[in-house]
């Protein structure tokens, strides 16, 4: 792999999920820097399976917490420790799909990329800002023009809206994510 990438993964109660979507990564990108941000309430910590989870963590990972959930914050802290090459946004209760991810790493782009996504198994073709973040990657370089997030609902959307305006981004037939209905839900 010629471009090094580094992915943020944020969890909340959902470690073992995390930890699955860590090692999906970790086959089809092996060198890639993981920030897994755990924004988990101080009771779950004191799980069993919170605590064996945990020891499972690849060595590689970098274990960072934040006393709050939000998400927003959670990337923050994680972007601090990158610096360059490309990055990507994971969460623990999605499945994604990271051989594409490491193919489109490679090719040749600048600023950012996008990708199609599948919710609830329907195909959805997004061709603006108001996508999953998670169907993205970015050079670093163009993605700090536009931080930190801020913790606001649709901070991500926010961010998204201004790359949009900033520039056309790559755009791959593929999907990475294959997002499951909760929460915020994105209309086909």
């Amino acid at each position: 792999m010629k471009n090094q990438i580094s992915a943020v993964f944020v969890t909340y109660e959902m470690i073992e999920s995390a930890l699955q979507n860590i090692e999906r990564l970790v086959i089809s990108v092996p060198n890639a820097n993981i920030f897994l941000v755990d924004n988990s309430s101080p009771e779950y910590k004191k799980r069993k399976v919170y605590s064996d989870t945990i020891e499972q963590l690849p060595s590689r990972v970098t274990y960072l917490e934040n006393s709050e959930n939000s998400r927003f914050t959670a990337y923050n802290i994680a972007l601090q420790s990158i610096r360059s090459g490309r990055i990507i946004f994971r969460t623990d209760d999605d499945v994604f799909n990271e051989s594409i991810t490491a193919k489109i790493v490679d090719k040749h782009w600048n600023g950012f990329a996008t990708t199609h996504h599948k919710f609830n198994g329907q195909l959805q073709i997004k061709n603006d800002h108001r996508r999953p973040i998670e169907t993205c990657i970015f050079d670093y370089d163009f993605l700090r023009t536009f931080l930190p997030f801020e913790n606001k609902p649709s901070a991500d959307w926010k961010l998204l809206e201004r790359a949009f305006e900033k520039q056309e981004p790559a755009a791959f037939n593929d999907v990475i994510l294959h997002k499951i209905g909760h929460g915020r839900e994105l209309s086909a």
